[in-house]
């Protein structure tokens, strides 16, 4: 519909489109703001909780002394390293480590997209040149300009918000995802370490094991007991404890750069032994951690925010079926032309009487109006079926992400029950007892009763329980950094030792 008139009043015609389109944006602006506010408090909620989120993950039992086990020789005293604290390298990675800034950035950006699809859409400015002049009684028109602002229905810009909204949301989910999965994955770096120094230092100290047996051995031959083939036996063992050595070192070195990577530094930067722990004894109902995990389990949080966006991408998908409003404003320069001036009538002897309308000539002005017409039922219809057939997906997936994690906390969880039992196993009956054994084994070598052999298995299967002592407990951690992983939350933080 148009409509022409004098400009008399074209300003305030032209500023009731302007306030319209005000009304409609001022929800953008809220929505945008909330959007921020929204996404500033989560990430300075997970900033505060860097250090309660180190120590809670961090925290391992006490070491226990371990009857049979080699004490450290003097000589290493002044090579051994300062611990290493696991809680710093936690805090630290949750600071630097790359894919969480990554994480946080991608919040950002999905909290920016909220403003630009609750705003309204750019306005048309048009200008129309006409080769000829139209002729009307004011006189020639020969340039039109217009602008014309497309007007959504204020309920489409709400519920596209809601749906940006939603997807802030998937973000900041997707972020805590992210920062549990690095804690985890410093804790498996950290505890492989620990494995590798540990079988490094046994390793050493069984080194100088040896070499008191290779003096036992040539005393023996000294005293023609035995043949210098027990002498040898000996070097050959010291010599294949130094290739488990090299190999060891290697080891260490891509641990070492595993958990700078976490850290988001060089991946030469050295790092000092892991500091020691005992056995954890953490007495945790599987049926409790399932309940918590339905809560807490960041993938399932993260999935129920994909639900919630889909259930607003099908209420937007709704909306399609509802027309769009335009309303628009024209100027039309009109330019003066001499008036038409009849002859004179020869028998009045006057000019007849014509308009004089092109000696006012003044430019006019227009207001439209306009709507869509949504009339293609078809293709309205689906978009409305895809975008059910996304959110049945979603809760599918849901569906398929809880077992998983059931699977994954009852396979943790087992994991670290038995753990615990063969590091208690180990440390309290297996390696006293392969102590002892190399202790007679190694006696009745000298009283001439024994073979050199028997010392030399006895000896292996001591130093394997030992190294195998260490490998458990730090194979309990991993899997206790499975189990927190799986939950979303540390033992700590459920009140487990």
């Amino acid at each position: 519909m148009t409509r022409t008139k004098r400009p008399s009043r074209p300003a305030s015609a032209a500023m009731m489109g302007i306030a319209l389109a005000s009304v409609i944006g001022m929800g953008a602006c809220t929505t945008h703001r909330h959007a921020r506010e929204d996404l500033s408090t989560a990430l300075e909620q997970h900033r505060k909780s860097r250090l309660n989120t180190a120590e809670d993950y961090a925290q391992t039992p006490t070491p226990q002394p371990i009857r049979g086990t080699v004490p450290a020789p003097e000589v290493a005293a002044s090579s051994h390293h300062v611990p290493a604290t696991l809680r710093d390298f936690i805090a630290e990675s949750l600071d630097a480590n790359p894919s969480i800034l990554a994480a946080r950035e991608t919040a950002r950006a999905k909290a920016e997209r909220v403003t630009q699809v609750t705003s309204l859409p750019n306005p048309v400015m048009m200008i129309k040149l006409l080769p000829e002049a139209i002729r009307t009684a004011e006189g020639d028109n020969d340039l039109m300009i217009g602008i014309t602002q497309k007007l959504p229905i204020p309920a489409r810009l709400d519920q596209a918000g809601r749906l940006a909204m939603a997807n802030v949301n998937i973000a900041l989910a997707q972020l805590q995802e992210t920062r549990l999965r690095v804690v985890a994955g410093v804790k498996q770096a950290y505890f492989q370490l620990y494995v590798i120094d540990k079988s490094i230092e046994i390793t050493r100290e069984h080194q100088e094991l040896l070499r008191g047996l290779i003096d036992v051995a040539r005393a023996q031959v000294a005293a023609g007991r035995r043949s210098q083939a027990d002498v040898l036996r000996v070097q050959v063992e010291l010599s294949s404890l130094e290739a488990e050595l090299i190999a060891l070192r290697q080891r260490r070195s891509t641990a070492s750069a595993r958990l700078n990577e976490l850290r988001g530094r060089d991946d030469r930067t050295p790092i000092e032994s892991p500091e020691d722990f005992g056995v954890r004894q953490a007495e945790i109902m599987i049926d409790d951690l399932l309940m918590k995990a339905a809560d807490k389990n960041p993938r399932l949080q993260r999935l129920r925010q994909a639900i919630r966006r889909d259930r607003e991408s099908v209420a937007l998908a709704k909306l399609a079926a509802w027309p769009d409003f335009m309303i628009g404003f024209e100027w039309m320069n009109v330019d003066p032309r001499d008036a038409f001036r009849p002859q004179v009538n020869p028998a009045t002897g006057r000019r007849p009487a014509v308009p004089t309308l092109s000696e006012e000539a003044t430019d006019n002005w227009a207001i439209s109006f306009g709507f869509t017409l949504p009339i293609w039922l078809d293709k309205i219809r689906a978009g409305e079926r895809e975008a059910e057939h996304r959110l049945d997906a979603t809760r599918q997936s849901h569906e398929a992400e809880k077992n998983r994690v059931s699977f994954q906390i009852e396979d943790a969880w087992h994991r670290v029950l038995a753990q615990q039992e063969l590091a208690s196993l180990i440390s309290r009956t297996i390696i006293p007892q392969a102590e002892q054994t190399f202790q007679v084994s190694q006696a009745s070598y000298i009283a001439g009763t024994s073979r050199f052999l028997d010392v030399i298995d006895n000896w292996r299967k001591w130093l394997r329980f030992n190294i195998q002592y260490h490998r458990t407990l730090g194979e309990l951690e991993r899997s206790v950094a499975d189990l927190e992983l799986a939950l979303g939350l540390s033992l700590a933080e459920i009140g487990a030792p």
